[in-house]
């Protein structure tokens, strides 16, 4: 098992969480979109290894405001040695959709997106699964929603791996890892892998986190961080909800998870910094 160790500095009056071993891992990540982080611009550049873009979510920014908004931050992140990665767009948006338009309006907002990822070097674009629990197609919905989804990344991975860019499938109503496992293995593409979030597990499926780690394994390289009380989605600070970080970091551990821990936490700086107070409780 790798050896965790936990290193703290400062930087403007700020504690800053490293975690180091025989190799770097875990890298502690956080969203933004542009207003937030120009407001605050020098303490997540310096406070985090990775930023996750969301800006690229609303269809307008993908549409009238791409360019610009890839300029700025270009100009912005000059000399930012982290890791960038990409919330795509998910607004409306069905790749397993019966309609072969809505489809192609799924994967043209993608290739949109993927577009500004490249252009900004990122190295991840989170996607959300689209998996609809109010669907059941006389109870075939599920080997549909494997079927449908595998066949959609088979054509358009390729332009993600000629960009460099891994995409990673988000939980959002899916009952559980095994869906979303089956059409990464189907795929069987190293630019495509999972996204767990917690607090869409936690709350809107009510399922405990330990099972979706065992069942992605390796096939896991991105985690969406938050907290809830188990009833809607209130992205809290870790900690400050009822989810079992305590047993969910220790099984990190054990995995030796590797990849990109991505805080997804509403609220300003001061709501961030004490998210990493909690993180590191959590980690050490």
């Amino acid at each position: 098992m790798i050896m965790y160790e936990m290193k703290e500095f400062c930087v403007g009056g700020t504690t800053i969480i490293s975690i180091e071993g025989e190799r770097q891992v875990m890298k502690i990540g956080v969203g933004v979109f542009w207003e937030k982080f120009i407001k605050d611009q020098e303490f997540y550049m310096k406070t985090y290894d990775c930023l996750e873009i969301q800006d690229f979510v609303m269809p307008d920014n993908l549409d009238l405001g791409r360019e610009h908004i890839i300029k700025q931050y270009q100009q912005q992140l000059q000399g930012y040695k982290g890791i960038l990665t990409v919330h795509g767009p998910y607004i409306d948006l069905q790749p397993t959709s019966f309609d072969p338009l809505i489809r192609q309006a799924s994967s043209a907002r993608y290739h949109q997106c993927l577009e500004a990822a490249a252009a900004l070097k990122c190295k991840y674009m989170i996607i959300h699964s689209s998996y609809d629990p109010m669907k059941t197609y006389d109870d075939g919905y599920d080997e549909y929603f494997i079927d449908q989804n595998t066949n959609f990344w088979k054509e358009n991975i390729g332009a993600f791996e000629a960009y460099n860019v891994t995409v990673v499938l988000e939980n959002i109503h899916d009952k559980g890892h095994q869906l979303i496992r089956k059409v990464l293995e189907k795929v069987n593409s190293p630019f495509l892998g999972a996204c767990l979030d917690t607090g869409h597990a936690h709350a809107l499926v009510k399922t405990d986190l330990l099972p979706w780690l065992e069942g992605y394994e390796h096939w896991l390289k991105y985690i969406h961080l938050h907290d809830n009380f188990g009833e809607r989605d209130q992205h809290l600070s870790v900690g400050e909800g009822s989810i079992n970080f305590a047993g969910f970091f220790k099984k990190l551990k054990e995995m030796n998870y590797d990849s990109i821990l991505m805080n997804e936490i509403f609220g300003g700086v001061e709501a961030q910094k004490r998210n990493l107070e909690n993180l590191y409780a959590f980690l050490k």
